[in-house]
């Protein structure tokens, strides 16, 4: 199996906002993403994001 990709943050940010989700709010070092029906919470905890929670997020809200 091939491996995760790994994003950075900002990287992340732009697949959010190329599938229809923009900034809600912020708590803590977690940024909150909506799209009007789900909200996402995308961890910022340095420049690159782990590889399994990208994956995660990106299967569980479709993602492309």
């Amino acid at each position: 199996m091939a491996r995760a990709k790994e994003y950075s943050f900002r990287e992340f940010r732009l697949l959010l906002k190329n599938n229809g989700y923009s900034f809600e709010r912020m708590s803590g070092d977690h940024y909150i993403y909506t799209n009007g029906v789900t909200m996402i919470s995308v961890p910022d905890h340095g420049k690159k994001l782990n590889r399994m929670v990208c994956r995660r997020l990106i299967k569980e809200n479709n993602l492309k």
